[in-house]
């Protein structure tokens, strides 16, 4: 009995022979066998990629033509692609916790929005010592694209893609601290960013989350439009022009934008109805916000965060006399001739005389984002005169106007490109088959500009 448990026991254990470093040949390994090494596979490191993808912390392909083709799919500004402006201290973002972010659902709550807001001021430039308070406190509707997502992609996409660069670098390091301070700039915010989702995914390719962002754009910018009317009732002043004017301007980008991803020059307010014509040219009505601001502010718009980009957008310093034609430029006087601008003629008399001024000088900078808040400034100079000229569509306003539309869309962002190539083209049709010579040869740039062939 005693020697069968002593088998059974020895049946439960198991020997493990271990085999001595000191004996190799015991195991009939040879000494001067060793491990096969693999080297790591040789590999260029992206070191000269472009700025906006270093700032978005993602790998450049550094495709100098034309701009990189990450920029050129998401519809932003590419280094490569323009001349570029030397500013320092750009903030690179985080991006270990962006698919946790974006993987919740579609319908949160305001409070639900308010943590996960929390938790990104860790990705994004907001003022540290700032306790916000969200803005939006009732319900939000079903299948909506969430809050703390449009959010995000502004933060991270798509201030990248509007206006100049001094522009973005005021967005990114000075309008943060005010947006959550205001809710209707905070809505602003997030109806562009929005809509510049539906722009990036359109509902031919992505029905379902085309719906839920242009249910974003409209709900945000609903709130956004109520909230800045009574903000703008109970009067502008020192303490509240920065939020006033960001979402001016943010306003400004949403009315200029066109919704449409196939942009039809059929519907342009040249061949729309005379009835209908104002309602068409809506877009080329951005400046009257910022001149009813100005109006009551005066100089004090001077002290605020944008007071770089107005300095910057001041043609005043840098104009020449362009009543002086330059040698060789056939353009330019051809120009001065059919607007009939002469030394002996004033800006009060000829309604040309001014956005023939502006024109004259912009044609002289090469179309970028450098100069971006110049160009932008020709809206500002279209007075009730030169739009009553638009509207009745007098051949001469149409042409100084598609000049100006050509160099826009030369500067190849989202929101820009498709109003100024739809409506230089509505143009250009129109007035291609003119008996004035002068107007078809003045019709030679905005048609190579946006592709169109003169018959």
């Amino acid at each position: 009995m005693q020697h069968a448990e002593i088998d059974h026991q020895k049946l439960m254990q198991t020997v493990f022979r271990v085999p001595l470093k000191s004996a190799p040949r015991d195991l009939g390994i040879s000494p001067t066998t060793k491990t096969a090494f693999h080297a790591r596979k040789s590999h260029k490191k992206s070191r000269t990629g472009c700025k906006t993808c270093k700032q978005r912390r993602i790998k450049c392909d550094e495709n100098k033509d034309g701009g990189c083709l990450k920029c050129q799919s998401h519809g932003l500004d590419c280094d490569y692609n323009r001349d570029q402006l030397s500013i320092k201290g750009n903030l690179i973002l985080p991006r270990g916790e962006e698919h946790g972010l974006l993987s919740s659902g579609s319908n949160d709550s305001s409070a639900g929005a308010l943590v996960k807001i929390n938790h990104m001021r860790s990705l994004t430039p907001l003022r540290p010592g700032l306790n916000p308070i969200f803005p939006c406190t009732d319900e939000l509707p079903d299948r909506m694209t969430p809050i703390f997502q449009t959010l995000h992609h502004f933060d991270t996409v798509t201030y990248c893609s509007m206006g100049s660069d001094m522009g973005q670098q005021i967005i990114r390091y000075s309008m943060y601290n005010i947006v959550l301070e205001k809710p209707y700039l905070m809505h602003a915010i997030n109806g562009i960013s929005a809509a510049h989702l539906c722009h990036l995914l359109p509902a031919a390719q992505h029905p379902i989350q085309h719906k839920q962002n242009k249910l974003a754009d409209a709900y945000h910018w609903q709130k956004a439009l109520r909230l800045f009317r009574n903000e703008i009732a109970s009067g502008a002043n020192k303490q509240n022009m920065d939020a006033l004017l960001s979402t001016i301007m943010l306003i400004c980008v949403h009315q200029f934008m066109l919704a449409d991803p196939m942009p039809d020059p059929s519907k342009s307010f040249v061949y729309a109805p005379s009835e209908k014509r104002d309602e068409y040219m809506k877009w080329l009505t951005i400046q009257h916000g910022f001149q009813a601001l100005w109006l009551e502010l005066g100089e004090t718009l001077w002290e605020s965060i944008w007071s770089p980009v107005l300095r910057d957008s001041d043609l005043k310093p840098v104009a020449p006399l362009f009543l002086d034609v330059p040698e060789g430029d056939e353009e330019h006087a051809l120009f001065l001739e059919l607007c009939e601008v002469t030394k002996e003629t004033s800006r009060e008399e000829n309604p040309f005389y001014t956005p023939l001024e502006y024109l004259l000088f912009l044609r002289l900078l090469r179309p970028s984002m450098n100069i971006f808040n110049k160009l932008i400034t020709f809206v500002g100079v279209i007075d009730d005169r030169f739009y009553n000229l638009l509207r009745i569509r007098e051949k001469r306003a149409l042409i100084i106007l598609a000049h100006w539309l050509a160099r826009m869309s030369e500067i190849q962002q989202w929101w820009i490109s498709g109003r100024s190539r739809t409506e230089c083209i509505a143009i250009i049709t129109f007035l291609m088959y003119d008996q004035d010579e002068r107007i078809r040869r003045l019709l030679a740039y905005p048609a190579k500009s946006v592709g169109l062939p003169l018959v």
